[in-house]
Order: structure tokens, then sequence, then C-alpha cells
């Protein structure tokens, strides 16, 4: 048989283990997929199998080699002539080995395949890389279990976004399948009949999840109303027993409106959703930010935007670093502003030395809480959970990061569900509520006795004998003042607890960032921060090449006029990285930089950080960023800014870091491009460049932060 391609071949996968010798494993029983035709040596007996050699590493790639030996799996492979020496060993000039990544097990057979199967097989097999890489791909995303619905309404409403996004993932997998599958039929590398019957199936899948979809709304809509429904009877017992306190002088109507349970807002008295405005596509988000906060007179690239609108996809925290007027903070705050979010910038004082200093303290001898303006900020996030909320540390590294947020920071560091703050012991707010139990029940006899009703006030019952005296007797006081200490000590500790819960969740629509400026005055940031950030680095909006924005802004096709009202998962959700696969290109390069140039260099770079760049790319994926793109600002921003080393020490294996560091520059370049050294742009090698340059005239020392 002649071929203009390579010979593909159907085959028994079998072998033997050996002790004391290698591993052997062939490919046994030789068949032609499409003609069926065994295949055989020509100078060997027909009726006689054919083998071809499998290299160990192949079976080791897709089968635990115990179970290749068996005889029990199929496989389809490319062979290829076995080397010169082997043919001439086996004295055969045709003897073939499997070649390199073409083995790939088999779970059916197309019926077109006229394959003899030898032995006790009589199932059909079809290419378990055909259809389960489609099938899997797919259900993958629209088939994922998704969390139970949790009594509270920002939840419910969370399922209903995240099972759309998953739904609208599968549509675009589809449409791509389906144009590669078209690709293939114009190639006539595929049956029109198998194509359209694999599409077919695919689009019957679809039918049934949007049904699902369906099915899912109406019973979250259901479980809305029963919200609804619960949020009312909630209100009427606050107020109910509210108003008691309130008529008791215990509590204010402030306080009562704190703690009484606010009904979800409508969405459409913000501002429009990314739905309504911009198509459900985060990707066009980027331009219309670029024109919005240009009628401001604040000018960003594209490419910082898309950027910036990637690291809030990811819900990771964001470390803006920069000199002082470079448009930190001035772009938080107008990102904000622009998708109806709100704003908090929070001054970091240099005397923070702990915890405390961000969330505050609990004081036991007045019994209350002291809040920080960072700790308001959250329990004003949390009370708009709509809202997106963008908390900025202005002038983070004044005081020592690791000191004051490395708690913070830890606890961030949960992703599949929220973490709780918290603020004090319990026991202080369960010996209030005892004391306050008491307190009414007293005052509630004492009523009872007088013939005073519900309305009462604390100066009626004073003034009133009957009452007064029994309130005295009741509850041991001896004098008026007496009652009015108690209550005045009960007032100051239930107001102060209404406002200030003994824990906190942290709020699912809350983005935290830091604003930080390298100089003699600040901190440097330790391994431990730059491990868990991004660090987005400004320049001076000075050396920006303003015609190509101002282009780029006239070239925006969205309207600036339109109002967002974005919801937080309009934005993007917190979730769970992606597990770390060495087969994936993004992970086996940056595994590769972490082992064979960071790790000499004495930079750890380790699983976190690549699943965390993961993240990233799968987030920039939807905002439009090229991949290598992406790749290059995760090199700037998580590993590029843990350079601080002296270049003249020699490594662990004795080699010059100079020369690592070098060696890194090429491993990018190979990848990433040749340096671009734009004003205000530029890439992670001209960053590398300008990194090893200065190394060179001061002192040696490397040190990404050096200006």
């Amino acid at each position: 048989m002649v071929s203009d391609g390579p010979l593909l071949v159907v085959g028994r996968l079998t072998g033997s283990l050996r002790d004391d010798m290698p591993d052997v494993f062939f490919l046994c029983d030789l068949t032609h997929p499409t003609d069926g035709h065994g295949l055989v040596y020509p100078q060997e007996d027909p009726r006689k199998g054919t083998q071809a050699f499998v290299a160990p590493r192949e079976i080791h790639a897709c089968l635990n080699p115990a179970d290749a030996v068996t005889g029990k799996h199929w496989a389809i492979a490319e062979l290829e002539l076995a080397p010169p020496n082997v043919r001439e060993q086996r004295n055969n000039p045709h003897e073939c080995n499997v070649r390199a990544g073409t083995l790939r097990l088999l779970s059916a057979l197309p019926q077109e395949w006229k394959v003899e199967l030898r032995g006790p097989d009589e199932a059909r097999l079809i290419a378990a890389f055909a259809r389960d890489e489609i099938e899997a791909a797919v259900r993958a995303e629209i088939l994922r279990d998704s969390r139970e619905l949790v009594d509270q309404e920002e939840k419910n409403r969370q399922h209903r976004l995240r099972i759309a996004a998953e739904l609208q993932a599968a549509r675009y997998h589809a449409d791509e399948q389906i144009a590669k599958f078209e690709e293939q039929i114009a190639e006539g590398k595929r049956s029109r009949d198998a194509v359209n019957g694999e599409v077919q199936e695919l689009q019957e899948l679809l039918a049934e999840e949007n049904e699902r979809l369906k099915e899912l709304r109406l019973k979250a809509e259901q479980e809305r109303n029963i919200m609804e429904e619960r949020y009312r009877k909630l209100e009427e017992l606050l107020t109910e027993k509210g108003g008691r306190l309130v008529a008791l002088g215990l509590i204010d109507e402030e306080d009562l409106a704190f703690v009484l349970p606010k009904a979800p807002q409508d969405q459409g008295a913000r501002g429009e959703s990314l739905e309504q405005a911009l198509g459900g596509d985060i990707a066009r988000l980027a331009p219309w930010l670029q024109a919005r906060l240009a009628r401001s007179g604040l000018l960003y690239s594209q490419d910082q935007l898309r950027n910036f609108v990637t690291l809030l996809r990811t819900r990771d925290l964001v470390v803006l670093a920069g000199d002082s007027g470079s448009g930190k903070t001035s772009l938080v705050r107008a990102v904000a502003e622009a998708v109806g979010g709100t704003c908090a910038i929070i001054p970091v004082k240099p005397n923070w030395t702990g915890p405390e200093d961000l969330l505050g303290y609990y004081n036991p001898i007045e019994r209350s809480y002291h809040p920080t303006p960072f700790l308001l900020a959250l329990q004003a996030a949390a009370r708009a959970p709509d809202v997106p909320y963008f908390i900025c540390l202005d002038e983070m590294n004044l005081a020592r990061v690791e000191h004051y947020f490395a708690d913070f920071l830890s606890l961030l560091e949960s992703r599949g569900h929220r973490p709780e703050i918290h603020l004090y012991t319990a026991d202080e707010e369960r010996h209030l509520a005892m004391e306050h139990g008491v307190f009414l029940e007293l005052e509630a006899e004492a009523r009872r006795r007088a013939d005073l009703d519900e309305a009462a006030t604390l100066e009626q019952i004073l003034t009133n004998d009957i009452a007064n005296n029994a309130l005295h007797q009741l509850g041991g006081f001896r004098d008026a003042e007496s009652v009015l200490v108690h209550h005045g000590r009960l007032r100051r500790a239930l107001s102060a607890h209404m406002r200030m819960p003994t824990s906190l969740k942290f709020p699912e629509n809350v983005w935290i960032f830091g604003a930080v400026n390298m100089d003699e005055t600040t901190h440097h940031l330790s391994p431990k921060v730059l491990d868990r950030v991004h660090v987005l680095r400004f320049n001076n909006p000075m050396l920006a090449d303003w015609d190509k924005i101002e282009a780029e802004i006239s070239d925006v096709t969205e309207n600036p006029e339109i109002n967002l009202g974005l919801t937080p998962n309009d934005i993007g959700s917190r979730a769970e990285y992606p597990p770390f696969d060495r087969r994936n290109d993004a992970a086996s390069f940056l595994a590769g930089l972490a082992r064979d140039h960071l790790d000499p260099l004495g930079v750890e770079f380790g699983m976190r950080a690549v699943r965390q760049s993961l993240g990233y790319l799968a987030a920039a994926e939807l905002t439009g960023i090229d991949p290598d793109k992406a790749l290059d600002n995760i090199v700037r921003q998580k590993i590029l800014p843990k350079i601080a080393l002296d270049t003249s020490r020699p490594t662990a294996d004795g080699r010059k870091r100079r020369d690592v560091l070098l060696s890194l520059r090429e491993a990018l370049a190979e990848r990433l491009g040749p340096p671009e050294v734009a004003p205000g742009e530029g890439n992670s090698v001209g960053d590398l460049d300008r990194l090893i340059a200065l190394a060179d005239g001061s002192n040696k020392v490397a040190n990404f932060w050096m200006r």
C-alpha cells in the first residue's frame, strides 16, 4: 500500500514488565483503520499478527504500565521505520515503531472502520481523543456540580449567573467545535455524515442544558419569592421587638434601621447590567471604560484597562505601584464610579503594627468594639451586596504590610467559600443578651402590675408609683439612680453590639487594592505578600503615548454615555484557582521558568503562584487579551517584582547569577518576543533588560523596584 502521509494503524497493546531489565511494550494485531485489512511485514507469514515497538514513555503518558500488558486495551497510532540498527538486528528492513506522540487509547471505533478484532473483544470502538475530548470539555463546563442554594438572596443570584456563564461558555465552545468540524470536512479529514451526527448530538446536549437553565431560573424565582416573604416576616418581628427597645430608650431608631433586613435592590435603579449595555461581553468593558474615563481627563491605554479588568475578574489582591501622581488611586476610584460601584480610600499610617490597626479592637471596659475605617467599609459593602465595592489601602507600605495585613491576607486565600473575620469573642454578646433579656422581663412585669401598655417609656414606668416600686422590688434596685445607671450601661453596650457583630463574613462584592510608592520613607513588600498579589506598575503619565491613546479612544464604538450598574458577578466571582496540569502549555512554561531560572536565583515561584497565574490567563481570554500578552503580564506582575538579589554572588551550582538572569531573559525573549521599550508600555523582556543594566551600574544589585 502506498500512502502520502503517515501510516495510521489500530492494534492491541501488549508487552511485559521486567524487574531486571526495562519494560517492553508492543502494538500487536495491526489493522488499517479504514479498510480493515490486517497489516504484515512483506517477508512474514500473513496469518501471523504484526507488531510495532512502543516506547515506555508513550505508555506512561496514557495508561498504567500494569494495564498495558494485559492485552485488553486497543489503541490507534502512526508508524515510522525503526532505526537502521534495529531493522538490521531484527533482519527486517520494514520493521516499524510507533511514532512518538501519536499513541491514543480507543474506546469505540466508528462503523466505517472495518477493523477485524482478534480475541474475545466483540464491541465496536470509537476513538477517545475524538469523542471524549469534545464531550468532556463541554460537560466539564456545563455539568459542573453547583453548590447548593443557601437561604440568602445573594447566593441564589450568584448561582443563576454562574449557570448562565457556564452555558455561555458551553455555547462558545460548541461554536468552536462546529467551526472546527466544518474546516475538517473541507479538508477531507472527516466524513460529513460523522460530523453532522456529532454536531447534532452537541446541539441536543445544548438544548437539554437550555431547558435545565429555564428550570433553574424558575426555581430561583420561586426561592426569591420565599426569601422576600422571610424578609417581610423578619422585619415585622424586629420592628415589633425593636419598637419596645426604642420606647425604653435602649436603642435609637438608627440602631434599629441598622439591623433590619434590606430587601433586594432593583438593579434598574442603579444602571444597566453588563448584558443590557454590552451584550454580556466582558471584553467590551475595557474600550467603554477608556472612552468613559477620557471624558474626565483620565487617559489610560486599552492594554492597561484590559489588564485591570482582568485583574478585577480574578478577584485577587492587586498592588498598584508607582510614583505619587501616577494615577493609581485615580484609576480605582474612576473605574468604581464608572461601573456603578463604590470606592473607599483608606490611608495607612506609619505606626500600624498589627491586625487591630486594620480591623479595630474590643474595649472590655466600655463593652464596645472600636472599628476602623477599613472595617466600616467592609460593613458598608455587606449592607449593599449588589454594588461592587473597591477598598484601596493608600500608601500601603508606609507600615510593614506583613505585620498588619498578613492575617487578613491568609484569610482571603479561601476561594471556595466566604472567609469569616472574627472580631471578638461571642461570650460578651451572650452576657449582654442575657442581661438585656432579664431587664425586659422585669420591666414587662412592672408594666403589667401597673396596667401600662407596650408603648410605655422608661420615664412613664419610673414616674408611675406602682410600676416603679415593682421594678425596684423585682430588680433589687434601691433608688431611681441605680435603674438609670443600669439602663445607661445597657444602652451603650446594646447599641455597640447591634452595630458591630462578633464576626463578619467577607462580602462577595469587595475588591481589595493597595497603592504603594517605593522610596526611603516606605517598606519593601515581603515574599509572603508578593506571592499572593499581582503588582500592577504605573509609569509617569508624562511618558505615555497620548497620540496612540487618543487614536484608540476615537476608534471606540461603545457609547460612553451609558450608565452602568454592574453587579459583582458581572465583573467576576471568587472561585478556586484552576488545577495545575503540566500538560498545559502555560503551566509548563511557568514551571520551567521556576525550575531552570528562578530557583537558582533564590526566587520562589511555587504551586500557588502558578495556579493563580492560570486563573489570570483564564480571565484574560474572556477580556480579550492575547495569550502571549497575558503570559507577559504574568511575568511582569508575579515574577519580576520578586527579583531583588546580588548578581555578583554565585548560585548553589556555581553559576554567576548575572548569567542566570541572562538565561531567564533569553527564555522570555524566545517565548514572548524581543524587548519593547515604548514609553509607558513595554514588555517583560524590556523590563528585565532595564533591571540588568541598572544592576551593572549600581554595585551589581538587581532590584525590580530600583529606579
